[in-house]
């Protein structure tokens, strides 16, 4: 190691290591060596801008598939105005059954008290004719295919509007002889209730059956 002197042949401030060339303006440029490392990727082409960096992603669990179909409202509706109204006509129709068969034993076959006793024996004996067949059995399936409509099974609303289609046809059958007035209210109940359940989105909740 050499060292430079000063103007006054002093230390200049400045090292020079064994072979190394002083720093000359006039001296030959240094020599770069060719670059060696990994390979560098292709050049851009031209008029495509230039890459940016995107925000860092991670790794997430599965992907969840679509959200199942929620149950529209109007099935509950349904299965609600066919099950209550199932029950009261079941209960009415046998309280007044009950009613006539002991009011008939208790009353005249004379004067007023005859009318009504002659009233009650018909309406009782009409019942164990076969009247009351129909007119337990409608309610009844009417009763269990309103819990049925509640499985999300497409053939579920199909016996339950064939049910109310049935009582409807059997019930004017028999009002026709006596008045249709009678048959208007139940048929309106018994139309809307079977109805509401061939909207378009009670349709696509039974096809999504898995």
């Amino acid at each position: 190691m050499t060292q430079t002197g000063g103007p006054y042949g002093g230390y200049g401030g400045s090292l020079q290591q064994y072979g190394q060339s002083p720093s000359d303006p006039q001296a030959p440029p240094a020599r770069i060596d060719p670059y060696v490392g990994p390979p560098l990727p292709p050049p851009m082409p031209a008029g495509q801008p230039p890459l940016t960096a995107g925000p860092m992603t991670y790794p997430t669990g599965p992907v969840p598939g679509p959200l199942p179909v929620q149950r529209p409202a109007v099935i509950a509706m349904a299965a609600t105005m066919a099950v209550t109204a199932s029950l009261q006509w079941i209960c009415c129709l046998t309280f007044a059954w009950l009613m006539a068969a002991v009011g008939a034993q208790s009353l005249g076959t004379d004067g007023l008290d005859g009318g009504v006793y002659h009233a009650l024996q018909r309406f009782s004996y009409g019942l164990i004719d076969g009247l009351a067949w129909p007119l337990y059995l409608f309610p009844t399936a009417s009763f269990i295919t309103g819990f049925i409509v509640l499985v999300r099974r497409s053939w579920a609303r199909i016996v339950h509007t064939a049910v109310g289609v049935a009582a409807l046809g059997w019930s004017a059958w028999w009002l026709y002889p006596v008045s249709l007035l009678w048959w208007i209210a139940p048929a309106v109940y018994i139309g809307v209730a079977c109805l509401i359940l061939w909207l378009p989105g009670v349709g696509r909740w039974y096809r999504s059956a898995p």
